[in-house]
């Protein structure tokens, strides 16, 4: 199996990272090595450069008749072997004793600061020479000019090869760490995806026909568990989704085949009719008409059904009368309702305002006048209501049903489904309610001085 992108990614990363972290800790190291070595010679030197001046004195003292120079040599035989070197010189340079009779003495010396320098370096070719200084009397005791100074020193050519041996086996071995924090990291980041391929496999294992599957989610916390958290969230929102669209279809059909098939039988009766009879004709011609119209209108539904079910929220800024909006819906379906054999009236109709968008409140009251003449009883009167009540509005449709008839509707058809859903992108809510054969359907909306978009109480 090739290796994927990713992994390789993470592991080159896992290994930059630690390259970066030993280039720094190796580059700190050596400056530590390096500036501690300094220090411990600087203070092995300022101690050898005090001891000698402490035995000086100390040899002047008990001895104040002999020279200078006596003193110094009893020092110089006095003083252990040791790994630092000393000079004890008089102001003016002239050396009294020295551990070192080569000729850097001359140099330390020359190179020594008249001024109180505590410590200064001196470059030799390749190596340095640490220096430190330390000051006799600086003026004469008891009638005595025992003024010297004593400067201990030593070559940092130790310190220095430490350094470069150190910096070699790191440049050596900093390669080789990286080389083996790629192929560690590469494992790692294998180890670490492992969760990942199993939700790739199982989604990839998940098609159209099979929404309600879900991905194994992991016990344990983690970005690829709320990956997969997510991952079924999202498979149920499309569950739903395909569930509503087949709901959809089936409703489309259901709603459409009637008239269809009416507008069908029609058209082959008028074609195979054996003799030419206008007026037959034109009856026919008229209930075609009359299919037609409901196969519109059941279209229009439809899509407001789907413009519904993907959740857009239509502009509601319009101000809409609702006392005008039901003597403009009551005038408009006379015709269909006397059709059908019903009357339409007006009962007590307020005054009200609602802010919201009146082509959905006509098709919502249309259509509840619609149910309610389909579905009454023969010559029921199909009355429409306005009320205001306490901040709200409510438009009421009633009739009579009959009981064959309110059996069969729920309630649960397309026409009040859209009802259903106008109400509540206005935030509002739609109630229906039988006593008997007494059917009231009502919408209930927030007035002018509320803003739509949230339920009324």
């Amino acid at each position: 199996m090739p290796a994927s992108r990713l992994r390789l990614r993470l592991a080159a990363g896992f290994a930059l990272a630690f390259g970066l972290g030993l280039c720094l800790l190796a580059a700190g190291s050596l400056g530590y090595l390096w500036r501690e070595s300094h220090r411990r010679l600087d203070a092995r030197l300022a101690a050898t450069a005090a001891g000698v001046t402490a035995a000086m004195l100390r040899e002047l003292h008990e001895t104040p008749d002999s020279s200078m120079a006596y003193a110094a040599g009893e020092v110089r035989s006095e003083w252990p072997p040791s790994s630092a070197r000393w000079v004890i010189a008089r102001p003016d340079g002239t050396v009294l004793a020295t551990t070192d009779h080569t000729p850097v003495v001359a140099r330390v010396v020359a190179a020594s600061p008249t001024a109180a320098v505590a410590r200064f370096s001196l470059p030799l070719g390749q190596r340095d020479l640490d220096v430190v200084v330390a000051t006799g009397p600086d003026e004469a005791i008891d009638g005595h000019d025992w003024r010297f100074r004593v400067l201990a020193f030593d070559s940092t050519e130790g310190i220095e090869q430490d350094t470069a041996l150190l910096a070699t086996v790191l440049t050596v071995v900093t390669p080789l760490l990286v080389l083996f924090s790629l192929g560690a990291g590469y494992l790692l980041a294998g180890r670490a995806l492992r969760p990942a391929r199993a939700l790739q496999v199982a989604l990839a294992g998940i098609g159209p026909q099979a929404l309600s599957q879900r991905v194994p989610v992991g016990s344990s916390p983690g970005e690829i568990t709320e990956l997969a958290v997510a991952f079924n969230a999202l498979f149920q929102r499309l569950e739903e989704a395909q569930t509503r669209n087949q709901r959809f279809v089936r409703e489309a059909a259901h709603q459409i085949r009637t008239p269809l098939t009416l507008v069908l039988g029609e058209a082959e009766l008028v074609r195979t009719a054996r003799d030419a009879d206008p007026a037959r004709a034109l009856a026919a011609i008229q209930r075609i008409q009359t299919a037609a119209t409901l196969m519109r209108h059941r279209v229009d539904e439809l899509m407001l059904l789907a413009e519904a079910q993907t959740g857009i929220t239509p502009r509601l800024e319009e101000s809409v009368e609702l006392d005008g909006l039901a003597l403009e819906c009551t005038d408009l379906m006379r015709g269909r309702a006397s059709a059908l054999g019903r009357s339409l009236a007006l009962g007590t109709v307020q005054p009200a305002t609602v802010r919201g968008n009146q082509q959905l409140l006509r098709e919502a009251l249309l259509e509840l006048l619609e149910n309610g003449c389909r579905h009454a009883g023969p010559a029921a009167t199909v009355t429409t209501e306005v009320f205001v009540d306490n901040g709200t509005a409510s438009i009421r449709v009633s009739s009579t049903w009959t009981a064959a008839l309110a059996a069969e509707a729920d309630g649960s058809g397309l026409g009040m489904q859209i009802v259903g859903w106008i109400a509540q992108v206005h935030g509002g809510r739609f109630d229906v309610s039988t006593s008997g054969n007494d059917h009231v359907a009502t919408l209930t909306l927030a007035t002018g001085d509320s803003q739509p978009g949230k339920p009324t109480g």
